[in-house]
C-alpha cells in the first residue's frame, strides 16, 4: 500500500497508550497465563522488519491484544525470534491506521503461511482497542 494513502491516528486521548512495563507473565501448570485479554479480529497490517525498513510486508493480523497479535505473512517474510518492526495497524473502514513497534516473540511455518507473534512496544489504550475490535471482526471466523 501507499504509506500516503493512510492517514496517522493520533489523537491524544485515544492514541497509544504511554510505554509501560508490563508484569511479567506467570506460569501455572506448564501453560503460560495471558495478562492481557485477547480478540479474534481480521485486520490488516503493514510491517517493516528492522534492517529491511524499506520494504513493507502487508499481513494479516489476528488474536489481537493491547500488547501483542498474532500476524500472517503470505510470502516467506525473513523474521526471527528477538526482531524488532515497525506495524502500521490499519483501521477497517476508514484511511487512518495506527503505528506502532515491536518485537517478534515467535515464528511458525503454516502452509504456505509465516505466523509469527509481535509484543507490541507501546500497550494500545482501550478506546483503540475497542475501535480495532468493533472494526475487525471477521465476517467468516478464521481458522487456523
Amino acid at each position: 500500500m501507499n504509506p500516503a494513502s493512510h492517514t496517522c491516528f493520533c489523537a491524544t486521548n485515544m492514541g497509544l497508550a504511554s510505554t509501560q512495563k508490563e508484569t511479567s507473565m506467570t506460569k501455572t501448570s506448564n501453560e503460560t497465563k495471558r495478562i492481557r485479554q485477547r480478540f479474534d479480529v481480521e485486520l490488516t497490517a503493514e510491517v517493516s522488519l528492522a534492517g529491511h525498513e524499506a520494504q513493507e510486508h502487508q499481513c494479516r493480523l489476528t488474536n489481537l491484544s493491547a500488547s501483542g497479535a498474532c500476524l500472517h505473512f503470505k510470502a516467506a517474510a525473513s523474521c526471527r525470534v528477538g526482531m524488532n518492526i515497525t506495524i502500521k495497524l490499519l483501521i477497517p473502514e476508514t484511511i487512518m491506521h495506527i503505528p506502532n513497534s515491536g518485537e517478534i516473540v515467535w515464528v511458525k511455518q503454516q502452509r504456505n503461511e509465516m505466523h509469527a507473534g509481535v509484543k507490541f512496544k507501546d500497550i494500545l489504550s482501550e478506546i483503540l482497542m475497542q475501535r480495532l475490535v468493533k472494526n475487525g471482526i471477521p465476517k467468516t471466523p478464521y481458522k487456523s
